[in-house]
């Protein structure tokens, strides 16, 4: 198996200095889960770039990308959410569409999935997700500060302009009021969605926009992937935890968990194709593949270089 992974940044200790001298920003939130964060991005390049990951020891192949995250198969390849853009890659990346999807309401995304119709996007920057189709038409959309989401963790109500172009605006973590930064498609239209902030898991209903919590007490969870109708998984990041949840009437059980041996395990993927987990160590710079739901024994391992700020990883059959 080959795996995918998206690296949001290669200039990691410049990320790094940036959240410590951001401290006070953070001390003076009134969010008990924000522990990273400011209330502006750096404004220097952060890098970033997509490599494939075969099994030897060193990296198969690789391309630059600015701050490449999300990645969704599609009918040419891969989609790759990067920023404000969307491109499209060839598995080996031997081939790079740049652009090829571009929407004013597109600011720092996170997570890419399909749908039933389309995409789906975390939209992360304006707490906002979005559902659209290959040729870019938005099909529906989800605004958290409509739904009860206001006020960023400062405490700051937050007011956005939906009808403005929000491309290349770099809202901070603690500007924004969820962070949502993952969002995936039940079996029946329901939106799943993770809130960093708050630690949930939310269920959304596309016609009202109404949501539910699934599942809470998580600590900064990302990863949300859909693995049968009522079992999806996720990373509870900040435990180091790559859960199996079931949701049965609307909330959610852990069925199986994953020990990564991490405080930030950026993303989770299970792999039922091999039975798999796909651990993406963002503390440590690392991926690691293990054997069954709950990682009893340990495959592979790949020690990457300490400045590429691990984003998401899948697999490559």
């Amino acid at each position: 198996m080959h795996i995918l992974l998206s690296c949001i940044s290669t200039k990691h200790s410049m990320l790094k200095k940036h959240w410590k001298d951001s401290k006070e920003d953070r001390e003076k939130t009134e969010c008990p889960l924000t522990v990273l964060g400011s209330q502006a991005k750096p404004k220097e390049d952060q890098g970033g770039l997509l490599c494939v990951l075969n099994g030897g020891p060193s990296v198969q192949s690789a391309v630059e990308l600015s701050m490449p995250a999300g990645m969704a198969p599609s009918d040419g390849g891969v989609l790759v959410a990067a920023l404000d853009t969307i491109h499209e890659v060839s598995h080996d990346l031997s081939t790079v569409k740049r652009d090829v999807i571009s929407l004013p309401v597109f600011n720092l995304l996170h997570s890419l999935t399909r749908t039933k119709r389309g995409y789906l996007v975390a939209s992360t920057g304006l707490d906002a997700i979005f559902e659209f189709t290959r040729e870019g038409e938005i099909l529906w959309d989800w605004w958290a500060t409509d739904h009860g989401f206001e006020y960023a963790p400062t405490g700051e109500r937050r007011i956005l302009d939906k009808n403005a172009d929000h491309r290349g605006t770099k809202y901070g973590t603690l500007a924004q009021t969820t962070h949502v930064n993952s969002a995936a498609e039940l079996p029946d239209g329901r939106i799943l969605a993770s809130l960093f902030h708050q630690g949930m898991i939310v269920a959304i209903d596309r016609e009202t926009g109404n949501w539910q919590s699934v599942l809470e007490g998580l600590d900064h969870p990302h990863a949300i992937r859909v693995i049968a109708d009522n079992y999806i998984s996720l990373a509870d990041t900040g435990r180091g935890r790559g859960l199996i949840v079931k949701i049965t009437d609307g909330k959610g059980s852990i069925e199986a968990e994953v020990d990564a041996n991490t405080n930030w395990l950026q993303d989770s993927y299970y792999d039922q194709r091999s039975d798999s987990w796909i651990l993406v160590d963002g503390k440590n710079t690392r991926v690691t593949v293990r054997t069954g739901t709950n990682g009893d024994r340990l495959l592979t391992q790949y020690n990457l270089d300490p400045e590429w700020r691990l984003y998401e990883a899948m697999p490559l059959y």
